[in-house]
């Protein structure tokens, strides 16, 4: 069975305009073309369209997503694997950002001033530890390096 260019721009909630852009880039070229010479995709290319449009929407540009997508020993289940991944990843993130906003509301709303480090724990886990063997190397021999230790050293979270 093949899909006119309108019917797989409909499934996919993409326009026309975007699958002939992906055409025209070798990106996801048809199956088929019709004796008329329009577009027909195989549900093999249906497959494509979708593992383009979930690299496409974790963030990848086209050209990294054609890479992935062209290479001889990538395997669809790895993709698939890969995305769920991802997406998981991103999904627990969004969890942490919601329950930060939530946390951040509900301190407003009993006039609770939230520490800076509370405000901005959710963003990211920087550890300047990882860095410590280089800066060391780097600077280790110095009176700031020495001053930064010290003042440092007491510090809490």
């Amino acid at each position: 069975m093949s899909y006119s260019v309108g019917q797989v721009a409909g499934f996919a909630g993409v326009t026309v305009r975007t699958l002939h852009h992906y055409d025209d880039i070798g990106l996801l070229v048809p199956g088929e073309r019709s004796h008329a010479g329009h577009r027909r995709y195989s549900d093999a290319d249906l497959d494509r369209l979708q593992q383009i449009l979930f690299y496409r929407e974790l963030g990848f540009p086209l050209d990294e997503v054609a890479a992935l997508l062209d290479d001889p020993a990538a395997d669809p289940r790895a993709h698939l694997r890969r995305q769920h991944d991802l997406l998981t990843a991103r999904i627990e993130k969004l969890e942490r950002m919601a329950a930060a906003v939530e946390h951040a509301m509900e301190a407003h709303s009993m006039g609770i001033n939230l520490t800076p480090e509370e405000k901005f724990e959710v963003f990211g886990d920087f550890d300047p530890d990882q860095y410590e063997e280089e800066v060391r190397e780097r600077w280790g021999n110095t009176d700031a390096y020495r001053q930064s230790k010290e003042k440092t050293a007491s510090y809490t979270k």
